[in-house]
């Protein structure tokens, strides 16, 4: 890898092959438009990996500027490994007592027990079974060298416990959940996205270094795979650099001498590293952090719950409201223009994946100040963001199901039709939350600075009653009703929709400005 151009990418002028210090010369000038062969999934944590061996290199060397020739990087990266030399950036290596690449050399009484694990890179990668909702596993027969690197770093990096010696990685709270990746970005162009990252991670490591966390900023380790690791023996923190690049599990890529054939692997009884008492929160610059309610309960990393991220959990995030952020979740004063709150994951459960989500929040420069530089005007945001989701939550149970179960019920009564209540229902319900979470946060920014509670809440909940009538409507429109019942169904359903509405928020129907609702 630092001499072979195993990676490749797309660049204005076309098609390239970079060797890995290449990757990091091509990234500091910006010049990749995106690496070829990288999956949805593992888009994140290859700049993850990234980022942190690019930063490591320049934190051990008291440098700070990432815009770095390839025989720079070449030179660092080989010093980093120290007496495991090249072979910690080779793909195969048959020596087993010797590292390969995010592969951890083995005891000698190991190496007769390895045994067949994966014969593509997509059956390496995290992803435990073929049944996934939004990503299958390759059938290929042959891959690109490129991949093996991205299902290893997926895997080493990603993964939490999978059933008997398959472990997982310290920056999730337990091995049962999962790493989110939570980043604000001025542009996702890779290189000038990780740049930034990389300057604000050299920020990110001067605080980590000022919590009890125990790193060894000078001689502990970046590359956790280049100790033998017997499969009982752990890592304490005390031993590790702040950026350290874990591994969780023992594997070992195989090569018929023209390319690689196969991934072999043996189980583990412990971590890798020492933390699970610290519940994921070990200074991981991406992960946010949740905040205990009461005194007697411990911080822990955020885990996305099978169903995803809601805009609910989205603007908390983003208003640090009840969660912990660092560096990498603000940007410097100096940017200019848009930024992006990113965070993605893949929510794995039992035996299956639950799904892939990537939820991308355009925050406008002039509601950057409101967020970053105002206190005061960031906590009042906040409330009404808060006090925003909870009407949108008022006007689905308190207005819009009443509607909903009205024209089901006469349906119902007609003897005619066989209704489903909760069928019925659900999808109105997943329409209407859709169509109002993506309003929202377009809606939170164009808020004046000088607009009272009163007066954004009503605008808000203006824009509730039009997509919650349109829900109904088209739910109306769906229903196996018999033309001669329609008129009535339809009128029935309506009334109990705008007097419920009429009842909760009158103020809307009042004239002003000449503006009614319809």
């Amino acid at each position: 890898m630092l001499e072979d151009p195993i990676f490749r990418v797309q660049t204005r002028e076309g098609r390239r092959r970079l060797s890995l210090p290449g990757v990091f010369e091509a990234l500091g000038r910006d010049e990749i438009e995106h690496f070829l062969g990288l999956q949805k999934h593992q888009e994140d944590p290859f700049h993850v990996f990234l980022s942190y061996l690019g930063a490591a290199v320049l934190a051990r060397n008291g440098e700070e500027d990432p815009v770095r020739p390839a025989d720079y990087w070449r030179d660092k990266l080989r010093a980093l490994a120290g007496p495991a030399g090249d072979d910690a950036w080779t793909l195969v290596v048959e020596e087993m007592l010797q590292p390969a690449f995010m592969q951890p050399p083995l005891p000698h009484a190991d190496h007769a027990r390895l045994k067949p694990t994966a014969y593509t890179p997509d059956e390496l990668d995290l992803l435990p079974t073929a049944k996934n909702h939004d990503l299958k596993k390759a059938r290929a027969s042959s891959a690109e060298v490129d991949g093996w690197v991205y299902a290893l770093i997926s895997l080493q990096t990603m993964s939490g416990y999978y059933g008997r010696g398959n472990r997982g990685i310290s920056r999730m709270n337990s091995g049962y959940g999962n790493r989110p990746i939570a980043e604000v970005v001025r542009s996702f162009r890779p290189g000038r996205r990780w740049q930034d990252a990389v300057e604000r991670l050299l920020l990110h490591r001067r605080e980590v270094l000022r919590r009890p966390f125990g790193y060894d900023p000078h001689q502990g380790l970046v590359l956790v795979w280049t100790e033998v690791w017997d499969g009982k023996t752990s890592l304490p923190l005390r031993r590790l650099d702040p950026f350290y690049l874990e591994i969780c599990r023992r594997i070992r890529l195989r090569s018929d001498g023209t390319s690689i054939v196969q991934a072999d692997s043996l189980s583990a009884d412990n971590d890798r590293i020492a933390a699970k008492d610290l519940k994921g929160v070990v200074g991981d610059a991406w992960l946010p952090v949740v905040m205990p309610k009461d005194a007697k309960d411990e911080p822990k990393a955020y885990t996305v719950p099978p169903e995803g991220i809601s805009v609910d959990t989205l603007r908390r995030l983003i208003f640090e409201e009840g969660f912990e952020l660092g560096a990498l979740q603000k940007p410097l004063d100096r940017w200019q223009g848009d930024v992006y709150f990113s965070i993605s994951v893949l929510v794995r459960g039992e035996g299956k994946t639950n799904g892939f989500y990537h939820q991308i929040v355009t925050i406008p420069e002039r509601a950057r100040p409101r967020l970053w530089k105002r206190q005061e005007q960031r906590e009042t945001f906040a409330k009404l963001s808060k006090q925003a989701v909870e009407r949108a939550g008022e006007v689905e149970h308190r207005i819009l199901k009443p509607a909903v179960y009205a024209l089901l019920g006469t349906l119902e009564r007609s003897g005619r039709e066989n209704v489903t209540f909760k069928t019925w229902w659900e999808r109105a319900a997943r329409e209407y939350t859709a169509a109002w979470e993506d309003a929202f946060f377009p809606w939170l920014w164009s808020v004046p600075e000088d607009a009272t509670r009163d007066e954004a809440l009503q605008e808000w909940t203006r824009k509730l009653y039009s997509v919650a009538l349109e829900v109904l409507r088209e739910t109306e429109r769906r229903l196996p009703s018999k033309e001669g019942r329609r008129y009535q169904t339809v009128a029935a359903a309506e009334r109990i929709f705008l007097g419920a509405f009429y009842n909760r928020f009158s103020e809307l129907f009042q004239p002003r400005k000449e503006e009614v609702l319809p």
